[in-house]
Formats: structure tokens, C-alpha cells, sequence
């Protein structure tokens, strides 16, 4: 009968090998790292943009009116989805041609249900307004935000009217 030994274990070469608990203390450590990494990038990411719509005054068509000289015609999706179509009929030429002039009181329009804004950067109007006169702002409609019978709402300033219903 023949008996085998073990061959002897390299003691240097276990020694420079990690051992299980060690490899497992630098996987967690590079989590924690890695989390709090992570978490302090999120600090400093953009938060969501507030909701336009805070701090306006609620307005009817009649007020929007007397504010601003407009009366809102139509907010209307066109050009196959891609734009969305705000026109209004000039009722008070000074008022309105403040809207046209002035980049605080561009229009904005926002989706009811889902806060989804849609913006233009600078008005596009170069003659004057004229009572009665028909007139109109184009918004690329983001994402396909707004479908004929979406309730959105029109800010323009601090004042807002609702519930006006998109047209296709």
C-alpha cells in the first residue's frame, strides 16, 4: 500500500492571495463609494423645474382680455402633431403689443394632467398689432405633449386661464 502526501502549499502564495473577507470589505466599500458618488450627484443635478403655473392669478377669458388685449381663439395641434397653434384676435392693440415685446409675457402653455410645458423663445410678430386683427404663436410640441382634447392651460405673466380644450 502506497501513501500519498499532499504536496506542501506555497505559504507565500496564500498570503498575497485576498482572502474571502478582505475581497468582500473592498466590494462593499466600493458600493458605499460608489452611493454616495451617486447620491451627491443628484445633490447637484437640476431639480424639476417649477410648475409655471404657481403664483399666477386664475383668469377668464374676459380677464385675459382686460390684462392683455387678447382673446384667445384657438390652441390647436398641427402640422401632423409636431406643433401646437396659439391664436388669438387682438381686442386692445397697446395691451397686446406689451405680449409681443416683451419676454416676460411670452405665452406658455401647459398640459393639465401631465405639467408638460411648452415655451417659445422670442416672439416672432415685427409689425404692430391691429384691433381685430388675428395673430398667432407656434410651439414645437414636445414629446407629442399635447393631442386634440388635452386640457391645457395658457400663461401669459402672472395670470393663467384653464380648461382650454386643444383642437386637432
Amino acid at each position: 500500500m502506497t501513501i500519498d502526501t499532499l504536496p506542501d502549499l506555497d505559504t507565500e502564495a496564500v498570503e498575497k492571495r485576498p482572502g474571502r473577507r478582505r475581497l468582500v470589505a473592498i466590494g462593499l466599500v466600493a458600493i458605499l463609494l460608489l452611493g454616495a458618488g451617486a447620491g451627491a450627484a443628484f445633490a447637484w443635478w437640476p431639480a424639476q423645474k417649477a410648475d409655471v403655473r404657481a403664483g399666477t392669478t386664475l383668469v377668464t377669458a374676459e380677464g385675459m382680455a382686460a390684462r392683455y388685449g387678447i382673446d384667445v381663439n384657438l390652441i390647436g395641434v398641427t402640422a401632423a402633431g409636431g406643433l401646437i397653434e396659439f391664436r388669438y384676435q387682438v381686442v386692445d392693440p397697446d395691451k397686446a403689443a406689451r405680449m409681443i415685446h416683451d419676454t416676460t409675457l411670452l405665452p406658455i402653455v401647459v398640459v393639465e394632467d401631465t405639467g408638460a410645458t411648452m415655451v417659445i423663445s422670442r416672439p416672432h410678430h415685427a409689425s404692430e398689432l391691429e384691433l381685430g386683427g388675428t395673430y398667432f404663436f407656434l410651439f414645437a410640441n414636445s414629446h407629442n405633449a399635447i393631442h386634440a382634447g388635452s386640457l391645457v392651460t395658457l400663461v401669459l405673466g402672472d395670470s393663467r386661464l384653464e380648461h382650454i380644450e386643444a383642437r386637432g
